[in-house]
């Protein structure tokens, strides 16, 4: 298991006699594929190393979308945030069989204390969900202002006053008038025609046909 952790980039530049203590309290665990790992609720009572596979990390909102937050794979790690002793804040699903060094929360707490760059390490991971949340949600609420102000526009803007709209007036009243005037001809000319037969001679010319 130190060789493990050793491969880890959150144990870069230990020495095995550093990770021997954490090596010796974490435990091997192996998941199978879509095997739902951590529920987000759950107490968070441990640190998952993924020594191999991957994982999703996901919200399940309250209309039943899955919304996917991060994909995790070897040399990573979840569960980071039992270090506030609250309860997990989002679930994980294995994508593929995986294999993860489990590292009770006590432990891990006590392993940070004596190694300060490990601290620091996962302080940036830290660091970098935060800011990943936040900008995220400046992204949401850009995009529910620009929704606000499209659906705005829409109350308020005459349709008619779109060109695209008003090419298809103009085309539909062209056509319109194309074909009034197409049946005035018709009406006319066969009026003409009825006259043209009336004409003595030419019902005499018929006739004598």
């Amino acid at each position: 298991m130190t060789a493990d952790l050793k491969a880890l980039p959150l144990f870069e530049g230990l020495k095995d006699e550093d990770l021997q203590p954490l090596a010796a309290r974490a435990q091997v665990r192996r998941v199978p594929k879509n095997i739902v790992v951590v529920n987000e609720g759950d107490p968070a009572d441990s640190l998952f190393m993924i020594v191999s596979g991957r994982v999703k990390v996901f919200l399940n909102e309250p209309n039943g979308k899955e919304v996917v937050l991060d994909v995790k794979g070897p040399g990573q790690y979840f569960g980071e945030m039992m270090l506030d002793d609250k309860p997990r804040s989002a679930s994980i699903m294995t994508l593929e069989p995986c294999e993860f060094a489990v590292v009770p929360r006590e432990d891990f707490k006590a392993f940070l204390l004596k190694h300060p760059p490990v601290s620091l390490h996962v302080i940036r991971n830290l660091i970098q969900v935060a800011r990943g949340q936040n900008i995220k949600t400046r992204e949401d609420v850009r995009t529910r202002e620009d929704l606000r102000r499209y659906i705005e526009q829409l109350r308020t803007k005459n349709v008619t006053e779109d060109p695209g709209v008003k090419r298809w007036m103009n085309a539909k009243r062209v056509t319109l008038l194309v074909l009034l005037i197409c049946a005035v001809l018709q009406y006319y000319f066969f009026d003409v025609l009825l006259e043209m037969l009336q004409v003595p001679s030419l019902t005499t010319f018929i006739g004598g046909g």
